[in-house]
């Protein structure tokens, strides 16, 4: 929470339930498609949770940000986590913002 400029709580608050515990995770992964040329993808989007761990695969760069006008292909790093901050994030501190300026 304090690292993104909010509250002590804030995320908790937003995240947690009323007992002060909470959890939620959920685990993918995709293997490599045998047959690429028959996939379709996904349009660009953004995330509507709150925060995505990936974990990248250096060797394939499909991992895109939007800032502006421009899409920035993200460079993997070998075993590095890329930390994505989700919609849910942005709403909180949106409605902070509005709720103390």
């Amino acid at each position: 929470s304090l690292s993104l400029g909010l509250g002590e709580n804030q995320l908790h608050a937003a995240f947690g339930s009323d007992d002060g515990i909470s959890a939620c995770m959920r685990v993918n992964y995709y293997p490599k498609c045998p047959q690429p040329e028959l996939t379709l993808g996904i349009s660009s989007h953004s995330d509507a949770g709150g925060i995505a761990v990936l974990l990248a695969d250096d060797r394939v760069k499909g991992t895109q940000v939007l800032k502006g006008d421009t899409w920035y292909t993200v460079q993997p790093i070998p075993n590095a986590f890329l930390v994505n901050v989700g919609d849910q994030i942005q709403v909180i501190k949106i409605v902070l913002f509005l709720t103390f300026c």
